[in-house]
């Protein structure tokens, strides 16, 4: 879990930046946000409020239990045997509207726009409100240590994901079949039930596309992309790996030497000051040189990875976003063909640091 020095420290960057713009309040309903600053994670689907004014004060309104890093904790009430609980925003409204009248001096209030529910809002009635959708975003692009050590925890079990697949997979099993084993494995390490998405595409399948398992057979020889970012909270690690079904053929392991020469490049390359775009442009000739790669390299190098599973630095052609101290990110170059039955990715997650890039990651590449 987040630490309440990492929130305290993100609460100090936040409070710059509304002095920056001149804002009285910061208040999010986004309830990552509220992790984010708070350290206190709730259901998606129980209302939340963090709340930060220019002078320091602060509140949470959760239903989650535990040490969070404000000065008022509110406890929102989801279930009663003494009465009924059925207006939860409701609730949550009268508690804001109670909490908001102790800031006294507030007429101008930041807010994630989109993530604030209609009932919540009426509690802000009077004030000036902004957007502060973007100012959070350039935020929670640079990670504290806590943020880096959630995704660490993740990175985890996507080691022990690619362990039980690479001892299962063999011709004439399913990819529902190689799943479970994954799924039951990641289970056991975590201890309990844990969200499992990703890309689970085997031979042809895996040319264009990737989702969930399906019952198609693995054929000999074919290449299963295993692209996976399990998920124990809100931070997921982002990784991917290919294995051959069988011995693989002189034309996929020539596939994979030029993606994981690619991906050692991109690797070495990154540095602080360094255009997406540039890097992008970059490494995709790289891979487009051979013919026999038929320029098959067609999705995006790489992406940030934090409260989401794409944000900045975006490593597309069409971005504008630089590397930074303190950027997280995945690198996943790719070569794929019918004639390789597949594909080869390879995808692995670094931090930026002042001389360069550090690797979270040290599953083995091969295939």
């Amino acid at each position: 879990m987040l630490t309440l020095q990492g929130c305290r420290a993100r609460q100090q960057r936040l409070l710059r930046v509304m002095e920056e713009n001149r804002w009285d309040l910061f208040l999010t309903a986004n309830y990552r946000t509220v992790y984010y600053f708070s350290g206190l994670l709730g259901p998606a689907e129980v209302p939340t409020v963090f709340a930060l004014s220019q002078d320091g004060r602060s509140f949470v309104m959760t239903a989650a239990a535990g040490e969070a890093a404000a000065g008022e904790v509110i406890a929102l009430e989801t279930y009663s045997t003494a009465r009924v609980v059925d207006d939860l925003a409701g609730d949550a409204a009268a508690l804001l509207r109670d909490a908001l009248g102790r800031f006294s001096g507030v007429s101008v209030c930041a807010t994630e726009k989109g993530r604030l529910p209609l009932e919540l809002a009426t509690a802000l009635d009077g004030l000036g409100l902004e957007n502060a959708h973007r100012a959070v975003l350039r935020l929670r692009k640079k990670k504290e240590e806590d943020e880096i050590e959630e995704i660490r925890r993740a990175l985890r079990l996507n080691h022990v994901a690619y362990a039980a697949a690479k001892a299962t997979i063999a011709p004439g099993l399913t990819e529902i079949d190689v799943y479970n084993e994954m799924y039951a494995a990641l289970c056991r390490e975590a201890g309990t039930a844990v969200s499992f998405p990703g890309d689970f595409a085997t031979g042809e399948r895996g040319v264009r596309g990737g989702g969930p398992p399906t019952p198609r057979q693995i054929q000999a020889g074919d290449l299963y992309i295993l692209d996976l970012f399990p998920e124990t909270a809100i931070y997921a690690g982002d990784t991917c790996r290919t294995f051959a079904a069988g011995s693989p053929t002189d034309l996929q392991y020539k596939a994979w030497e030029r993606v994981h020469a690619a991906l050692k490049m991109a690797e070495a390359k990154v540095r602080p000051g360094l255009s997406a775009r540039a890097l992008y442009l970059e490494i995709k000739a790289f891979l487009d040189e051979p013919a026999w790669g038929e320029q098959s390299f067609w999705h995006h190098l790489g992406h940030g990875i934090g409260h989401h599973g794409h944000e900045a630095p975006r490593l597309i052609p069409g971005s504008d976003d630089v590397f930074e101290v303190g950027d997280l990110f995945t690198l996943e170059p790719g070569l794929y063909s019918m004639a390789m039955q597949g594909g080869v990715r390879l995808e692995d997650n670094y931090v930026v640091r002042e001389n360069g890039v550090e690797n979270l990651f040290t599953f083995p590449l091969e295939l």
